[in-house]
């Protein structure tokens, strides 16, 4: 049976309320103030309250404290005037559930009591607050995920820890580089010493410069008198990450590949040279092979960089750790948010399971936050999950979707380098470019049969032959 506690002195109102429930196939009990009300819910245990704000004694929101102390399970809708906006917040400060205006319709009521019902069966099917919390959780962000792209990842970074050479993160931005990065140096023998990162993103050129070698007085103006130590000097001993490389300028680039060889650089407007003992850690959302290829990125800091290189998958990609990492999100909300979140309806997991995340698990944990923020219980139901997780269930393969975005800027890119190149047929010349690749990479799918090769295509033979010629694909052997 639904338990249902109406508090209200006004008799009229809870005879209203009485009857209107009972037809609804609810359980009714009646307390006419606050005080009376507790003791009913201390021995009757209701599972929904109806709670108004003026009544005589103690106050509906004092008794709203009481309740969410005392009582924290139960779920509370407050009664109250309409425009009565300042109680109305503070009521939704003080976890109430939801509120109904006064005059009282019981339309809205009804549809507000089904709300808090649906909330009460979602939490019936979560575990237990002690069943939920574990002993070895670790509190902060951290790494999380067990599918076998994951297991793969701790593998390489156990085996990254245990050495000091530079490594290379690559993966889509949200997609936890900085998490790796500092589990990598938490793992390895440098870690009571330094983690000092820097983000060549958030930086233009000229103080990514003096961030990265640091300054002495008077190098430019601006400067602090007694000039300052740049993160390489901070990092000495330790490790140095610089998230998002590829947005380093060519000239800096030299200076990083000359310290990353020698340990040794000057500050800028320095004279002195300074010896560092620093790991370097670097990543990057940009396919940095192909700017290599395009003129806008050092090959051989590129190279120093491949030595090892790690790839982080995004989250399309591995979406068995979606639930965990959900738990780990909602954990960490919980504190700043001060009310406890058990878990998520099964529809509203379904949701997330089935969004694409162009932001990876940032996006998805910057939507359990606004989820968590704005439930009303401690459980997040779909209705509090941000609107583009409802209209974002597409059909489309998300691995496909990702490969025609990486195609895109592909294609800036060279259209890019070809219009610095001085070229007047930008137009032929991409597309000579793409039809050369494509015809390369049918050729190889078809292990090198020139009629399969065309019937792939859509093409003649012949026009595959002509092609063939024009681009010299198959000459010298090829």
């Amino acid at each position: 049976m639904k338990n249902v506690l109406v508090i209200d002195d006004d008799e009229k109102i809870c005879w209203a309320f009485q009857q209107f429930l009972e037809g609804e196939g609810y359980n009714p009990s009646i307390a006419n103030n606050a005080e009376e009300g507790l003791q009913r819910i201390a021995t009757d245990t209701p599972d929904v309250v109806l709670l108004d704000v003026n009544l005589p004694g103690m106050s509906g929101l004092e008794a709203l404290a009481e309740i969410k102390t005392h009582h924290p399970s139960v779920i509370v809708i407050i009664i109250t005037a309409y425009d009565d906006v300042e109680t109305t917040i503070e009521a939704m400060r003080l976890h109430a559930f939801d509120f109904v205006p006064k005059p009282i319709d019981l339309e809205v009521v009804k549809t507000v009591l089904e709300r808090a019902f649906r909330t009460q069966s979602v939490r019936s099917t979560l575990p237990t607050e002690a069943e939920h919390d574990s002993p070895t959780e670790q509190p902060g962000h951290r790494l999380v995920g067990k599918s076998e792209q994951m297991r793969e990842i701790y593998k390489l970074i156990g085996v990254l820890a245990s050495n000091t050479t530079t490594v290379l993160i690559e993966g889509e931005t949200g997609t936890g580089k900085d998490l790796v990065a500092r589990a990598i140096h938490a793992g390895s023998e440098r870690k009571d010493m330094p983690f000092i990162p820097v983000d060549c993103g958030a930086l233009p050129d000229e103080l990514l410069e003096s961030e990265l070698f640091g300054y002495e007085a008077g190098a430019f103006t601006g400067a602090k008198s007694e000039g300052k130590p740049g993160r390489f000097e901070l990092a000495n001993g330790g490790t140095l990450f610089i998230d998002e490389v590829a947005n380093m300028s060519p000239a800096l680039q030299v200076k990083l590949l000359r310290t990353l060889q020698t340990q040794k650089f000057e500050r800028l407007g320095g004279t002195r040279t300074i010896n560092v003992d620093v790991r370097v850690i670097a990543a990057t959302n940009q396919e940095l092979g192909q700017m290599v290829k395009l003129g806008e990125f050092r090959a051989d800091l590129y190279y120093r960089f491949k030595r090892i290189a790690l790839h982080l998958p995004p989250l399309r990609e591995r979406q068995e750790d979606i639930p965990l990492l959900i738990t780990h999100f909602l954990q960490l909300v919980q504190e700043e948010l001060g009310k406890p979140i058990r878990g998520i309806s099964e529809e509203g997991m379904k949701l997330l399971q089935n969004h694409t995340w162009p932001g990876n698990v940032r996006e998805l944990e910057n939507c359990i936050r606004s989820a968590a923020a704005l439930s009303r219980s401690d459980v997040i139901l779909p209705d509090d999950l941000p609107t583009e997780i409802h209209s974002g269930t597409i059909e489309v393969v998300p691995e496909t979707l990702n490969m025609e975005t990486s195609l895109k800027y592909v294609l800036q890119d060279i259209a890019k380098a070809k219009i610095a190149e001085g070229s007047k047929q930008l137009y032929d010349d991409v597309l000579a470019l793409l039809d050369q690749t494509l015809i390369e990479l049918a050729l190889t799918e078809c292990a090198q049969n020139q009629s399969k090769t065309a019937e792939l295509l859509g093409i003649s033979r012949t026009t595959l032959i002509k092609k063939m010629k024009q681009h010299k694909i198959g000459e010298n052997g090829e």
